[in-house]
């Protein structure tokens, strides 16, 4: 270990900064190298007069830098050059006060320079000149052709004409559920969903009603139940990752769904979103039944949240009902977001990067795994989130609260449920968007100690 000693005086501001830009002056200057272990976080604190806390906040801000990495059980060591992710970051540029795990968000590895690569090639083909004039609702052909292309490897098989290109999945689904269900009619999903689901359809006068789900997702008995006692035009769901309770389809669950929804004239609305880094790869809607299925995918949580470039296939039958929608709403998705979008995906270096957001998701899925050992949570390989279920006797929303006071940030089960479906007792843990891993292992730590606590925050009345 380093007997480095960091100097504090003469900084004007926060104190974990502080420790941050020592260790940058310190590899600056020469004084540490790549390889070395820093002080433990109690021996530092104790060498200068502060708290564990705020010494963990510096050798977490200067994981964020990059000249740094935690390695489990071990200590915080500094990077080598070689080593140093280039742009690992979440949120870029936001100063955060705590460990944020309220957001389903991408990893971002690289992606400033990847962005500036094809925003150069874009600008430098003349080709995409005709990209800034007008283009048809359903999006740029050659675009379409290659968004084929992509779809055929995550497992959906159509043609361009199928295709409508979108500014991101939550437009996706504003499409899909515009060109099915009417004002006043009724769509049917998951007991607990995507929000952006039920914001959607609040805004466009429809009413949801909440399906019951088990580890395998829907149920089918429920669902043919609510079907026998209503008139409903759609049914959405999340076959896979399902946000927020990682729960995933089986074939044989997905071949019933389909069966009760030929039976009851339901369009599908399959949200894939959330399966793109999961192994888990059952067959889609659109495969099993293409003349009643319409597919979501997105570019936005696998490259970055303000590429807002996604895909709704359909049926042939609703082309018409779809391209009005999109008309009414932007006319059409800008093209040159699409192209460099694209452009990104096409590239040489996109395949090593996914690789490494890949190896850092399964970093952080089996940090929660290791560290929540021992209590009920539903953790999947690829997921971005975990969904945790509190034991006695934790309410959701008194743990969210305890949590936030301790600096973490998650989201109870509340803001999932629809209308009166009862809302268990739990919690989503979003695990890719905390800026670093350093903060993963930090923030399950203080979750599992509240758990391991006991205690609630329960108010008293006499």
């Amino acid at each position: 270990m380093t007997m480095w000693q960091p100097d504090l005086n003469g900084y004007q501001q926060a104190m974990y900064k502080s420790i941050a830009d020592e260790i940058e002056k310190a590899i600056a200057n020469g004084v540490l190298k790549a390889g070395e272990k820093l002080p433990t976080h109690r021996a530092l604190a104790d060498q200068l007069g502060v708290t564990v806390g705020t010494v963990t906040r510096g050798y977490i801000e200067a994981e964020k830098r990059g000249v740094v990495h935690a390695r489990v059980g071990s200590g915080t060591f500094i990077r080598s050059v070689d080593d140093k992710p280039d742009g690992f970051a979440i949120l870029a540029r936001e100063q955060r006060q705590r460990i944020d795990f309220s957001l389903n968000v991408p990893i971002l590895i690289d992606s400033g320079r990847l962005l500036q690569k094809s925003l150069r090639e874009v600008a430098d083909d003349v080709a995409n000149l005709d990209l800034i004039g007008y283009q048809p609702e359903k999006g740029a052909l050659h675009q379409r052709q290659w968004a084929v292309q992509w779809l055929q490897k995550q497992g959906v098989e159509t043609e361009p004409e199928n295709i409508v290109i979108t500014c991101g999945g939550q437009h996706g689904i504003t499409l899909a559920i515009a060109a099915t269900v009417r004002p006043g009619e009724q769509l049917l999903c998951e007991g607990l969903t995507y929000p952006g689901l039920t914001a959607v359809a609040a805004q466009l006068g429809i009413k949801v009603t909440g399906v019951e789900q088990d580890e395998h997702g829907m149920i089918p008995a429920s669902l043919e139940r609510h079907c026998q006692s209503g008139n409903f035009r759609a049914l959405y769901c999340t076959p896979v990752a399902q946000n927020p309770t990682n729960s995933c389809m089986t074939e044989a669950r997905q071949r019933e769904i389909v069966a009760i929804a030929e039976r009851y004239h339901l369009w599908i609305i399959e949200d894939a979103i959330s399966a793109y880094y999961c192994d888990v790869k059952p067959p889609s809607f659109y495969q099993l039944n293409p003349d009643h299925c319409l597919y979501i995918q997105s570019h936005s949580k696998m490259l970055a949240g303000g590429l807002r470039v996604g895909y709704l296939v359909t049926p042939p039958r609703l082309g018409l009902q779809v391209s009005s929608a999109i008309r009414s709403h932007c006319w059409f998705t800008s093209p040159i977001t699409v192209e460099v979008a694209q452009r990104w995906i096409s590239g040489s270096e996109f395949s090593r990067i996914e690789q490494r957001v890949r190896r850092e998701l399964q970093r952080r899925t089996d940090a929660a795994k290791r560290i929540l050992d021992g209590y009920q949570c539903h953790i999947l390989d690829g997921s971005f989130h975990c969904w945790l279920i509190l034991p006695e006797p934790w309410r959701a929303s008194d743990f969210e609260a305890r949590l936030l006071e301790k600096g973490v940030a998650v989201l109870s089960s509340e803001p999932f449920a629809v209308g009166r479906f009862p809302a268990p007792q739990a919690i989503r843990i979003c695990l890719s968007s905390a800026a670093c891993f350093a903060e993963v292992e930090q923030g399950l730590t203080i979750i599992r100690e509240e758990l391991d606590s006991g205690l609630s925050s329960h108010l008293y009345v006499f």
